[in-house]
């Protein structure tokens, strides 16, 4: 397994993140996802500064991150090893069919001879009787 940098899979954490709350968004009606806005506003306006710090691109942070929490996503770290070990579990190895030409063909085991009565009787049976009008 090759060993990448932390950034781009910082990233690709971050990425995943978003995904699962953009989905999760998606599949709310509006009247919930207006509902947890106004409970984030009323947390942003209480600050321990006492400051109002309303801007729509904090806003949004700070549902996301709502949401984050709600979904119960896992930390970094936690999704890493998640990663890796689904990694680790795809890298089994895959068997190919041989082709027919490099198969080993068991041999086919041999019939037991019918009695000579007997394939006289099927003979005639499978032969299509003619009716006379």
């Amino acid at each position: 397994m090759s060993v990448s940098s932390p950034r781009p899979l910082r990233r690709a954490y971050v990425e995943w993140v978003e995904q699962k709350i953009e989905d999760f968004k998606e599949r709310i009606p509006r009247s919930d996802l207006l509902d947890l806005a106004d409970e984030v506003v009323t947390e942003l306006r209480v600050s321990a500064k006492g400051q109002y710090q309303l801007t729509e691109l904090l806003l949004c942070n700070a549902i996301d991150r709502r949401i984050g929490r709600m979904l119960k996503l896992p930390g970094y770290r936690a999704w890493c090893a998640a990663r890796r070990a689904e990694a680790e579990a795809q890298q089994t190895l895959i068997a190919f069919p041989l082709p027919d030409r490099l198969r080993v063909l068991a041999p086919e085991p041999a019939a037991a001879p019918e009695p000579a009565s007997v394939a006289a009787d099927t003979a005639l049976a499978e032969e299509p009787l003619a009716c006379v009008v």
